[in-house]
């Protein structure tokens, strides 16, 4: 498939913008009908199940290799940033790597600034964890990582660790 068939930049961008526009109205009409808490879990379970199954997609299609290090790894994640966020969202921000660690810092978030704007970032789970675990298992990494610092728990920021560890 080639640029011409899936629109321009600016039109991904806006596809983009609407699917997580849609998310967000799930998860508001999840809260309303089921509960904070049943809500959240659904979100977690769901993306997770997305990402993974989306890396796995990834793999099979070779757009990206089984990692073999961290810094495979971070290319691994930019890219699924990159396809499946708008407005270049994480992909830009800056990560440091020491040893099979690293360390991410992001200041802006769509999905934080949606919820902000609805008053409703009290009581969310964050989703990010969620698919940090899809895109791990579905490379057969162990899912280690951590959030630090969290817009949606009040921080200025958010401070993501996650390792590279192959399951055994």
């Amino acid at each position: 498939m080639s640029d011409a068939d899936v629109g321009t930049t600016e039109e991904m961008n806006t596809l983009k913008k609407l699917w997580w526009l849609h998310d967000s109205y799930w998860h508001a009409t999840a809260v309303r009908e089921l509960g904070e808490e049943r809500a959240n879990r659904l979100n977690i379970q769901a993306n997770e199940l997305f990402f993974r199954k989306y890396t796995l997609m990834l793999l099979k299609s070779g757009q990206i290799q089984k990692p073999e290090n961290i810094q495979d790894l971070v290319a691994i994640f930019r890219k699924i940033w990159a396809n499946c966020f708008f407005d270049d969202m994480y992909v830009h921000e800056p990560i440091t790597i020491d040893g099979d660690k690293a360390t991410w810092i992001g200041q802006q978030c769509n999905a934080f600034d949606s919820l902000q704007i609805a008053n409703m970032t009290k009581g969310y789970a964050c989703g990010c964890q969620a698919i940090r675990n899809g895109v791990m298992k579905a490379l057969r990494l162990e899912p280690v990582h951590s959030i630090v610092e969290s817009l949606v728990n009040g921080d200025s920021r958010c401070v993501i660790t996650f390792s590279f560890v192959p399951q055994r």
